[in-house]
């Protein structure tokens, strides 16, 4: 009777652990904006976990406002390639805006809802004219990785991805994800695959692929494509807009919403691998082309946040079954001698 009990008492605290409430937070800015929270599933997501601030995602941009106030106290000190000169990034606030998408504080009370409440590591790959180099943000993304970032966020385009690829394969050797926005052109791409950077293409409200964008743009896709996620009239922070909030469209805010999804699961369940991360992300991904499985227009599909919230149990839940399951295997080893 007592192992029985036991038993189901190491159950029903594993199942409790699992099933958790979705949570709506208290942003006021996510009921009002936030048209792909409920898409993506974030309540689900967020039963589980917003966040930890012990996951680092570094943002590679023009900087980030370190006290956006949905973002105070996360933002750690830029870092910057070697030859990228310092320069206030209140004069191209794009960085911030990717940031706020990631990481704009969950359930604080204040302005929208970010993915999670991680810790932003800017790293400064672009100048106030929106210039860089390819060079500059391979080695940003070797400095990110080895800083401790477990996702890096790539919304900056360039000429060669080859680089950024062999340095994301350097990423992988630390246990961080490099994610890049597929870019705005409204047209096909025919470049990649790049095995080691995961793509991500935008959506509209509509699972759609994301077009009309100001002055003609829409998502870009091809063979490159890995994920989609939504990049159309997202919610961004920043103290550059009159009331602190604005809209936002394009792929450049599809990335963070992905890289995010990596953030949190590893905000549940650290001792996730990159494999295991990306795989997670993949799998539980909406397919939304005309055929079955990949394609190149949204990858494996667009992400479900709350699907890969449910993938990545924590470990105490992991250890709760697996003690239940041990003393199982005990009592019928007993009672078969």
């Amino acid at each position: 009777m007592k192992f029985r009990l036991l038993l189901a008492a190491l159950v029903v605290m594993a199942v409790a652990a699992a099933c958790r409430a979705d949570l709506v937070p208290n942003d006021p800015g996510y009921t009002l904006y936030e048209w792909y929270g409920p898409r993506l599933n974030l309540p689900a997501a967020w039963g589980r976990s917003t966040g930890s601030t012990a996951v680092i995602a570094a943002v590679l941009d023009t900087g980030v406002i370190a006290d956006t106030p949905d973002l105070a106290g996360r933002v750690l000190a830029p870092l910057y390639p070697p030859g990228v000169a310092p320069f206030d990034p209140h004069l191209q606030p794009h960085g911030t805006w990717v940031a706020s998408v990631l990481a704009m504080g969950v359930n604080n009370g204040i302005g929208g809802a970010g993915v999670g409440n991680f810790t932003i590591l800017p790293v400064v790959v672009t100048d106030s004219d929106a210039h860089n180099a390819t060079e500059d943000i391979a080695q940003g993304i070797r400095m990110a990785a080895d800083a401790g970032a477990r996702v890096i966020n790539v919304s900056q385009s360039t000429l060669k991805y080859g680089p950024l690829d062999d340095a994301a394969a350097y990423a992988l050797t630390k246990g961080a994800l490099v994610f890049v926005a597929a870019g705005n052109s409204d047209s096909q791409i025919d470049m990649g695959p790049y095995p080691n950077l995961i793509f991500v293409s935008g959506t509209d409200s509509s699972d759609q692929r994301w077009t009309g964008g100001p002055g003609g743009t829409g998502s870009s896709w091809g063979p490159y494509v890995d994920l989609a996620a939504p990049a159309e009239n997202i919610l961004l922070a920043s103290p550059t807009f009159t009331y602190g909030y604005g809209l936002g469209s394009g792929t450049s805010f599809a990335a963070p919403l992905a890289a995010g999804a990596a953030a949190l699961a590893w905000s549940i369940n650290p001792t996730l691998t990159p494999d295991e991360v990306r795989h997670l992300l993949e799998s539980t991904a909406v397919d939304l082309g005309t055929t079955t499985g990949w394609d190149e227009v949204y990858g494996y599909g667009r992400i479900n946040i709350g699907a890969v919230a449910a993938g990545a149990p924590e470990p105490a839940t992991l250890a709760l079954l697996a003690a239940g399951l041990a003393l199982l295997a005990t009592r019928r080893r007993r009672r078969a001698a």
